[in-house]
Formats: structure tokens, sequence, C-alpha cells
């Protein structure tokens, strides 16, 4: 039974008095947009009152991130009195709690659009609730979106669905009142408001002049020392309220926690040292006595923090202490954190950016928009009048910031994205209506991607590899390197390296100097001399073979929280290996069984032709399902391990600079330049990242003729460029050029243009169009598209967003 508390909580939220008529506007229209302030309720309450009220009712509710979908989930199941997982449970990647008799299910909306591209009539669900629409995610703009479908008529993902299941109903909410372009996107469909409950918030800006580019060097330190002020001179001992503040990363987060935990200490020892106890007992009263240590919970809240870490966040403080919580944006909508009556706002966020000439995307630090910065103030005043510190000045709010945050969907990379869209059969995803289109040079660069590692071929149908990269929860990089994983027989190991590929740096480095060398000495012991691929391997294998120890951890060095995600990541890949590998030897019988009848009737005289010879000889037209059961012996050398990531991973293919200590993208240095462009002189210095086992040997060159030379270092592959002060490859592996060499050779053709990747030609190939073209083909701009109203987006040498 509900507690009485809890009852009280839930009666006093905005949206409880509204319950009726929300019920009454679902009851009454197929799509509904609503407005709710963070804070109102309509995330938790919203989806209890449609289960309450529509019986037997399948609902199922996106969030932008996945500690949202976990912890909303977890809140609703206590407030629903049920266990998590049964009537209330959620789906985020790798992690499900939910069951056949889950009626109500949070997840992420990539989860959702997952769900979309394998079952398109959403079957599992009568109503979706799209939550914090306004953030923009790139899975909730296609949930969106719209596109010819069959060539003639438009429709809408979700709005298909609609179509074809006339009682199926979508809610989208936002927190913001700039929703009507949700509504007119969606056929001016009604809008429905809830009213937050907000108290007054009084703003200070900072009073330096300094502009956002200067203070990006300095907003950490001084988000501490707003902290320190705030301690000292805005609350009294025994006051309510705690303060959040917003910094852009864990690194910067943990930095910042322990920063705050130094300061707090050295004034206690300064007090103690210069105050002897005769002085404390004559002015006490007058004196500035520092806040305790234990007096305050100084907790993190970023994307990847642990369950049992995140209930402290959530949860009552201590009695008598405070809590000061530094967050990324994570805290600004998705989740809403109790008690909050000081806000800090660095004024600054982690963002990726994308640059479709190179084909990298960074995380970068950028001003928040004015609209961002609206949404953190808010956070001070949900329960008593509250104060927002921005660190910035007013002029910089006025005049350096935007009004709206860009959409993620208009500077990150779409090859997933597409990848998607192709597996929905949409041929023309230039033709796709987007709520914010990307610009031609991503479209186009995100193609390019697919077709390169033969997600698509060249006429921009869906590969069998494609569809078989799309059975895998992972970026399309990595999923076709554990396609080709299992083609080679090393899909056991790739799936290791996969997992750690998708967690943060399982490398613990101390933050003591004199810790830091033995733990380097200890990482080195499970370096590869082939590089970071096999180094990840190494670790993992000798983890499990610890059997999992926190001890071995501890000792060499290695974060556990990230292995044991690993692990997690691990288990759910090699489930989804299983289900495929048990639908295909259903398949396989199938076949089997038809091959036997069709035996049958040409042994008794019939004619059969050879197309189905071809079909099984590995005809690019080919449609299969998906990956293939994992052979019982597996040749899982170091080689073949770097085969199959050479086949994903081909298109970071990066090249040893001659005369000079750095790496440049290969691919883009050998692409021809447009007319007015120079791509060679716009490359982009690369170097191995310190992290790296081979950054010894880059560092460890020769000298010859004055110059620096490297040994044995000339082609290497890389998973991701971060930029700090230079662009720095993290998980880097020397390959061998020649495994590459079919992506070069579909790069060839794809320079030259005899290649029509979004469907510019709708008529099948001829045979011997099909053996002149090879497999697969890129952009194709001189050919016109006979079922799209726009036009096609050319391959520019321009840059994007950097």
């Amino acid at each position: 039974m509900l507690s009485e508390e809890l009852r009280r909580q839930q009666k006093a939220l905005p949206i409880y008095g509204h319950q009726d008529d929300l019920m009454d506007a679902i009851r009454d229209n197929g799509i509904l947009v609503i407005i709710g302030e963070t804070g109102s309720g309509k995330t938790t309450q919203l989806p209890r009152y449609i289960i309450d009220a529509f019986r037997g009712t399948r609902v199922g509710v996106t969030q932008p991130r996945r500690i949202a979908a976990i912890s909303v989930a977890k809140r609703v199941a206590e407030e629903y009195d049920c266990r998590l997982g049964d009537t209330v449970g959620y789906t985020v990647r790798f992690d499900d709690k939910s069951s056949s008799r889950t009626r109500l299910r949070y997840m992420t909306d990539g989860v959702l659009l997952r769900e979309a591209t394998m079952d398109p009539l959403l079957s599992h669900y009568d109503l979706i609730v799209i939550d914090e629409a306004h953030e923009r995610t790139v899975e909730t703009d296609v949930l969106f979106g719209k596109y010819k479908y069959n060539g003639l008529q438009s429709s809408r993902l979700l709005k298909r669905v609609k179509a074809r299941r006339p009682d199926f109903k979508l809610v989208i909410m936002s927190a913001t009142m700039n929703v009507n372009k949700f509504s007119d996107f969606f056929d001016e469909c009604p809008i429905f408001s809830v009213p937050g409950r907000t108290y007054p918030i009084e703003i200070l800006h900072s009073r330096e002049s300094t502009k956002l580019g200067s203070l990006k060097s300095s907003y950490l330190t001084k988000a501490v020392d707003t902290v320190v002020h705030i301690l000292e001179k805005e609350v009294r001992p025994g006051e309510p309220g705690d303060i959040l503040v917003f910094l852009t990363g864990q690194h910067e987060i943990e930095r910042a926690c322990q920063e705050l935990k130094t300061i707090i200490q050295q004034k206690e020892e300064d007090y103690r040292d210069t105050r002897s106890r005769k002085d404390r007992e004559e002015d006490g009263k007058n004196s500035q006595i520092p806040v305790s240590l234990s007096q305050l919970e100084i907790l993190p809240l970023y994307a990847s923090l642990e369950l049992l870490d995140q209930a402290a966040i959530f949860g009552p403080a201590r009695r008598n202490s405070r809590k000061v919580i530094f967050a990324t944006n994570i805290a600004q909508t998705s989740v809403t954190i109790p008690n909050i009556r000081f806000v800090v706002d660095s004024g600054f966020v982690k963002q990726k950016m994308y640059d479709p000439m190179t084909g990298m995307d960074a995380l970068l630090i950028v001003p928040i928009s004015k609209a961002a910065a609206i949404q953190r103030a808010g956070r001070a005043g949900r329960t008593r009048s509250g104060i927002c510190f921005r660190l910035y000045s007013r002029d910089s709010y006025e005049t350096e910031m935007e009004e709206e945050t860009v959409p993620e969907i208009m500077r990150t990379g779409l090859t997933g994205t597409l990848l998607s869209l192709k597996r929905l059969g949409i041929l023309d995803v230039n033709g796709f209506e987007f709520l914010d289109r990307p610009g031609p040079e991503e479209l186009s660069a995100a193609l390019k991607e697919l077709y390169l590692i033969e997600g698509i071929d060249q006429f921009g149908q869906l590969t069998d590899i494609g569809r078989s990269m799309t059975a895998y929860p992972v970026n399309p990089m990595l999923a076709r390197s554990l396609v080709e994983a299992e083609k080679i027989g090393c899909l056991e190991k790739a799936i290791t390296i996969v997992a750690m590929l998708s967690i943060e740096d399982p490398f613990f480095m101390p933050k003591k100097e004199d810790e830091q060398e033995a733990a380097r000495v200890s990482h080195e012991r499970f370096y590869h001399h082939s590089g970071d691929h096999v180094t990840l391997l190494n670790v993992y294998e000798a983890w499990r073979d610890a059997e999992y120890s926190k001890d071995w951890c501890h000792e060499n060095h290695f974060n556990l929280r990230h292995l044991r995600l690993a692990r997690s990541i691990r288990s759910q890949l090699r489930s989804i290996v299983d289900r495929n590998s048990l639908h295909d030897k259903d398949a396989q019988r199938q076949t089997h069984k038809e091959h036997v009848d069709e035996s049958q009737r040409i042994d008794d005289g019939g004619s059969k032709s050879s197309h189905k010879d071809d079909d099984r000889d590995g005809s690019k037209f080919k449609k299969t399902g998906s990956p293939q059961p994992i052979p019982s012996q597996s040749f899982s050398s170091s080689r073949s391990i770097l085969q199959a990531f050479s086949q994903g991973y081909g298109i970071h293919l990066s090249k040893k600079h001659q005369h000079r200590p750095m790496f440049y993208h290969y691919l883009a240095s050998s692409a021809p330049s447009s007319a007015g462009s120079n791509v060679s002189s716009s490359l982009l210095a690369l170097h191995v990242s310190p992290l790296s086992a081979l950054y010894l040997d880059e560092e460890r060159s020769l000298t010859k003729h004055g110059r620096r030379v490297s040994r044995d270092l000339e082609w290497i592959i890389y998973h991701e460029v971060v930029y700090n002060v230079r662009a720095m490859m993290r998980y880097v592996s020397k390959v061998d050029l020649r495994w590459t060499q079919a992506i070069m050779d579909r790069a060839k053709l794809y320079d030259q243009g005899a290649v029509w990747l979004n469907g510019e030609r709708s008529e099948l190939p001829s045979p011997t169009e099909k053996d002149s073209h090879g497999t697969t083909g890129g952009h194709g701009t001189s050919h016109k598209r006979e079922h799209s109203e726009e036009g096609d987006g050319d391959v520019s040498s321009k840059s994007g967003p950097k």
C-alpha cells in the first residue's frame, strides 16, 4: 500500500488537478501535444493515469537519456506499488527490466526507434508518449519525420502507425512553451498546457565582463568558488535548500567534487589553527565558523553514474546536512532533483559536433543557449524561492548565446540514423522530411560511410551485411566489425572488444602523482604490440581469469565499475547472437525443406533457372536474415581480429606523415578536390593518444637526417577522435593496408560518381552494370531522382562544425 507521504506528494503536483481533463483530451484525440514545466509531474504521473484510465492499454514512454528512463521507472514502480519489471518496467540499451506483464515501459528514444525498424507498426504498444520532445534528439526527430511512402504518398513513422492502427495514440510532451512547431508538424493537433509550480527566482550574473571564450578556461574554478560563497554567505545553519551546479562532463565533475572537498577541509584546518579555545569562547558568536565536511553531501551526477550513487541524489539529505550536486545537463530537464534552492550555471555544455569532411565526431565544450539558461535557472524554484548564480555576464547572455539549442540532428553524424531509415525501406533519405533538415554534406557523408562499410549497395539498397548490422545495438562501424568477425571466425573475441569500446576508459589513473607511475607500469603489462583493440581484450580476459575480482582491479589500476558494465554489455551482445543463431537455424531448416522439395521436382523432369544458385553464391541483391551461428572452432588471432575491425573502421584509416610526428585521415587526403577547394590543405593533424599502447611506438622514434621517424607505425585505424590541445586518436591499432583495399575501391567508385546511394535510379540494374560497378556505390549527384521533391545533397569539401 502507498504511504500517506507518497499520496500527499502525488496530490501536491500541479498535474493532479488536471487528471480528468487530460484523460478526456487523450481519449478524444489521436495525437496530443502537452506542455508541462519540469516538476509538474507529467513524466511520472501522466503515464500512470493512462494505464489506470484505459484498462489493458500498453504504454511506451521515451526519455532522451538512459539515467532518466531508469530512475523514473523505479519511481513510478514504487508509486504504483509493484515490483520493477512487472506492471512498470524499463528498457535501455544493454539493460531490460520488463516482461510480458509490463504495461508501462520507459525507454530511451533510441530503443523505440530500433523497435520501429523491426516492427514498423509498433504492435507491442497501444499508446506512445514522447517525453522531453524539446530536447530534439536525433531519434526523436526521425520518429517524427515524414517521407515518401511507396514513392507516392506522404507518411510519418509514428503517423503511419496511426493510419494503419486507428486506435493507436501518440502523446508528445515538452517542458517548453515553444511547442507550436510540434503541433504544426502533426497537422495542427491540439495542445494541452499543464502549469508548473515555480517560486520567485533571483538571477545573479557575473559582474566581470569576461567573454564566454575566455570563461571556458576558468569556469570550473569559478563554479567551486561560487559554491563556497553560497555556503559561507547565502545560507544559515539548518536552513533547507540544496545546491545544484551545472558542469560539462564526468571528468570536470569529479575534479570539482575533489576541489570543493579540499577547500572545505583547508578552511576547517585554518580555523582550528588560527583560533584558540579562549578566543572561540569569547567571540564565537561573531566569528565566521566554516562549514564542515560532515555537514555536506558532495555528489556527482552524469549519465554513466551507478544506480546506487543515483539513489543518494534523488533521496533526502542526511539530517543536518546539505547536498551539493555537480551535474551535467542531464539535470536540466531529464530528471527532477528535489529540494534545490541554489543553482550555479557555468554557461557551458559538452556537445557532440560532426565534421562531414573527415567523418569525425568530436565532443566539444560550447556555450549553452538562452533557452537552456532559463531551464537551468528554473531548477532553483521548485520548492521555495531560489537563486541562480550565472558565471557569465548579462552582456554575454544577451549577445553571445543563441536563442535555442541547435537540434542534435543538425550537429551529429547520421550514419546510424540512415541505416535505420534504410532498414525501414526508405530508399530516398534525402526526401525524408525532418523536423529540422540536416545539411546536405551531413546526409551525403552518412550515405558514403554506409556504402564504404557495405551497409548499402551502389543503388542505395540495404545489403545483407547492412541488415545483419541492424541486429546489434551499437554504432554501425562496431556492428560491421561484428558481422565480419562472425564471417572469419573470431566473433567471441570481437564481442568482448566491442563491449570494452562501449564503456568509459577502463584504465584507472590515480590523482596522486607518486601513484601514477605504478599505474602506468601495471597497464603496460597488458599492452599488445598491435595496439589497443587486442589490449582491451587482454584486460578483459585477465579480469575474467581472475574471476571478475574487485581486488584484481584495485591491484592493477582498472575501473571496476566500467569493467562490470563491459561484462553486462558483452552478455547482452552474446544473447543477441544466440537469438539470431536460433532464428537462422529455423530459417535454414525451412530453406533445406524447400530445397529438397525443389530438387525432387527437378528430378521428376522439371526445369529450373539459375537465379537461386546466383543468390546462394552471394548476389548483391540477396536479402538474408541475421548473423550465422558461431563456428565451434574459432581462429581468434590478433590478425583476424584486426582484419574484422578494419572492415568497420577502415573509413578511419590513417597514415603516418612522412616527415612529421603526426597522422592524417587517408580517405580524406585521397578524395578529389572540388572546384575552388583544396581538401589536402585542410586535413586535420591526428596524434596517438598518450593513453594508447602505441603511444610509445610513436614517441620512441629514431633520428635520421635531423627528423623524427617512427618505427613500424605507418597504417592505423582508430575508434574515435577527441579534441584537447590536439586531435587525439583513441583506441588505435596497426593494420595491413590490404585489409582495407575493398573500402578504398568503393571510395574510388564513389569519387567517380558511378553510384546512386539515394535511390536516384529506380530501375533494376542490368547484369552488365552489376559486374562493372561492383557491389556497392556512392552519391551520384548528377542523376535525377524520380520520387523526391527536393534536390540531392552533394558531397562538398567544405568542413562542417568544429
